[in-house]
């Protein structure tokens, strides 16, 4: 029997009797003690959530539309409770959707799958079919590894990719929350290279080493970062990119229009400003065409005679 800490609050006391009512109306008549043990709560608890459950009802409020529930010499007693009568019915678009979280909840690290998940979900395919949601969430290698960091306060050293310099560099950071966003997943840590608090993509990482370190762990606020992708005001720029530039559309927060089979893509991506797109095009070295809007299918030609001229100014000066 759990230990009473204090005021309980509506949401626990109102999500215990959803739970505790079904129950009670299949049994009618069952004695305080044991329906107490059944929900591990107190007798006292569960004699408060009776009493408040017996008051509940819909307009006038008239005893015949309240719930029929009474506690009598030591036990509770159910009378006749239409609104009780018939089994929770889901849409299909309900049905859906829990099915798709449930399938989605069994690919994230540290799930543990209960009996009570597992028979909803039985009872969800017999009504939708085996094999309608198929949730494929990716998986990096030291997911588990910087999951279980952010948990224990075990400091980690990494080995880290950065594509927009294709480079690699070693970094020892404090991880403090894990979470996915557009399809991959993310830490965020605080740096030591940096001495500040940082963004690293999971599958980014190349190697890890756990160090005999520990710091207290910060139970703070997951904080997906605002892209740029996703500001207003802004052009949406379609364009093709080749296999040789894959990275851009790993490096940028785009949306994928379609990847081809031979490492090309057609993607949307936000761009900010005609100075930004035309330098990313310039460093793409032609692998890059914009598609729209028309008139920035010139830009890479625009930019490149502008940084010629300049460099032609620059060395008739000297």
């Amino acid at each position: 029997m759990s230990a009473k800490r204090g005021p309980r609050s509506s949401e626990i006391r109102v999500s215990g009797l959803l739970r505790m009512l079904p129950w009670l109306m299949k049994h009618e008549r069952v004695s305080v003690a044991s329906m107490a043990a059944q929900f591990d709560m107190s007798e006292s608890d569960l004699i408060e959530d009776i009493e408040m459950a017996s008051m509940c009802g819909v307009p006038p409020y008239t005893p015949f539309e309240l719930t029929d529930i009474y506690i009598d010499e030591g036990y509770i007693f159910v009378g006749a409770n239409k609104r009780f009568e018939r089994n929770l019915e889901l849409t299909s678009s309900e049905a859906f959707g829990l099915s798709l979280m449930a399938a989605a909840a069994r690919e994230l690290p540290g799930f543990n799958r209960g009996k009570e998940l597992k028979s909803a979900v039985k009872k969800l395919r017999k009504v939708l079919g085996e094999g309608i949601v198929d949730v494929d969430i990716e998986s990096p290698v030291f997911l588990p590894i910087v999951t279980d960091a952010a948990s224990t306060g075990q400091r980690l050293r990494i080995t880290y990719w950065t594509p927009a310099r294709n480079e690699v560099s070693e970094r020892t950071v404090t991880v403090r929350t894990v979470f996915v966003d557009r399809g991959h997943w993310y830490i965020q840590a605080d740096d030591d290279a940096s001495n500040d608090s940082r963004h690293f993509r999971v599958d980014r990482i190349r190697s890890v080493t756990p160090l005999d370190e520990f710091v207290s762990v910060s139970n703070i606020a997951v904080q997906i970062p605002t892209w740029f992708s996703d500001a207003s005001g802004s052009v949406v720029v379609t364009a093709e990119v080749a296999a040789s530039a894959a990275w851009v559309v790993e490096t940028y927060p785009c949306t994928v229009r379609e990847e081809r089979p031979d490492g090309s893509f057609v993607i949307d991506i936000v761009v900010n400003s005609e100075h930004w797109l035309g330098r990313l095009l310039l460093r793409a070295e032609g692998s890059i065409r914009v598609v729209s809007p028309p008139e920035l299918a010139t830009l890479q030609a625009r930019t490149a005679e502008s940084v010629l001229a300049r460099y032609r100014a620059n060395s008739s000066a000297t």
